[in-house]
């Protein structure tokens, strides 16, 4: 053969072999050198495009206690739905950032343990998979109601409710007794008995974190029609002027007799008793401190609580950007079964997020504290308004309702700023 013909045979295998490689990288040096350089941008993220088994990534927030217990489930439940998972545990504040940073690059992992106040704002960003194709969409339906209605949006399902924790109301229930109440106090006339109770006890009256916003909202506003900044209203009827001169009094009354904390409080039915005996805090909070003595039936050691608004609500959520979105799926379903609900609550102390076993835990818990009030955990108007309460998270409002529980300004003033600010911003 002649040599010109050999050269272009070997020219023609050449190229059918480039052709037929989809391996062989023309790109070289300059798309590695690319590749290296998003690395160095983002340099805890992977490409999950280039490997598809990868563990799924599950990103929380939440204390070394609770991640604990939340570890050891998130295990089992994977090894029982046959996958793979990697979990991040991260500080409140790094957890915003990332969040933030990540949903902008698509790199924010398969699966987040999200605040549900915030699943409709992450679902219209268009950060979020829909539910409802996915193997969830049976199980969603057997969920709390007004849990569910957080992580709705467009008619979609965005999220799958996990659990929730419920601002209370506490209260030793030989305190109320002493003062010849039945249970906790409905109206001025009973929170006046208490008050007059605490000064012949010499304690104050009640317990609060002034520096949790929505427990003290939450407080203000059992007070008929609600003395938080977003219950005041600027025009009021007469009726309404009047119940606010009552609730003013009443407030001015209660508050040299409040103590702040710089953290939830809470109270114990057992021990010594030279503390506030009323506290506003969380049920999880309530329920970790008498965890020994909560079984007790002596009326003596019992502690009497109803539920305030709001709640505090937490979700699962798939990433939009995932490529995991079926395995994702059943390991949120294991996650969110009867038995891990509940033994979630077992170690946890938050209320499930499926209702049967909302309804037999919260029956448990009548028999076990001085409440009738477990079936109102949910405000009767809409609960997405309870956990979206913007007024308090204006500064200038804070700085209003810390001063009136320190005792900085009276009942009276603070009303009159509240109005006073509103009439400002509108």
């Amino acid at each position: 053969m002649k040599r010109g013909h050999q050269v272009i045979l070997f020219a023609v295998l050449l190229l059918s072999l480039t052709i037929l490689s989809p391996s062989f990288d023309f790109r070289g040096s300059q798309h590695n050198q690319e590749r290296d350089q998003e690395n160095d941008a983002f340099p805890n993220t992977s490409s999950r495009s280039e490997d598809q088994h990868a563990p799924l990534e599950i990103v929380v927030s939440m204390s070394e206690t609770d991640f604990k217990s939340f570890k050891k489930m998130a295990n089992e439940v994977a090894i029982s739905q046959h996958v793979e998972i990697s979990l991040r545990n991260l500080e409140p504040d790094t957890y915003k950032r990332v969040l933030d940073n990540k949903f902008s690059v698509g790199e924010s992992g398969d699966i987040i343990l999200l605040d549900s106040a915030e699943v409709q704002y992450h679902a219209k960003k268009g950060h979020l998979f829909p539910l409802n194709g996915t193997t969830l969409s049976k199980s969603l339906g057997g969920t709390v109601v007004g849990l569910r209605e957080l992580t709705e949006w467009n008619g979609y399902q965005w999220g799958m409710p996990f659990d929730f924790d419920a601002y209370v109301l506490a209260a030793r229930s030989p305190f109320l007794d002493e003062s010849g109440l039945a249970g906790l106090p409905e109206n001025k006339e009973q929170w006046v008995k208490l008050v007059q109770q605490a000064k012949q006890d010499g304690t104050d009256l009640l317990s609060i974190n002034l520096n949790d916003l929505h427990a003290v909202s939450a407080w203000l506003n059992q007070f008929d029609p609600g003395m938080s900044p977003s219950k005041i209203k600027k025009a009021q009827t007469p009726s309404q002027t009047e119940a606010y001169q009552q609730i003013i009094q009443l407030l001015d009354q209660i508050q040299s007799h409040i103590t702040a904390e710089s953290m939830n409080p809470t109270i114990s039915a057992s021990g010594e008793q030279t503390d506030a005996p009323m506290a506003v805090t969380l049920l999880s909070r309530l329920l970790s401190e008498n965890q020994g003595v909560e079984g007790k039936q002596d009326s003596s050691e019992k502690i009497a609580f109803s539920a305030l608004e709001p709640l505090r609500s937490r979700s699962l959520v798939i990433a939009a950007g995932s490529l995991e979105a079926e395995e994702a799926s059943r390991w949120i379903e294991g996650m969110t079964s009867s038995s891990v609900q509940t033994e979630w609550y077992q170690q946890a102390n938050y209320l499930p997020a499926k209702q049967q076993e909302l309804d037999l835990e919260s029956q448990k818990l009548i028999t076990k504290y001085d409440t009738t009030d477990v079936k109102s955990w949910f405000p009767a108007e809409s609960s997405q308004a309870a956990f979206t309460e913007s007024p308090i998270l204006n500064p200038a409002f804070q700085k209003k309702i810390q001063q009136l529980l320190a005792g900085e300004i009276t009942a009276n003033q603070y009303v009159k700023s509240i109005i006073a600010l509103q009439s400002s911003s509108e």
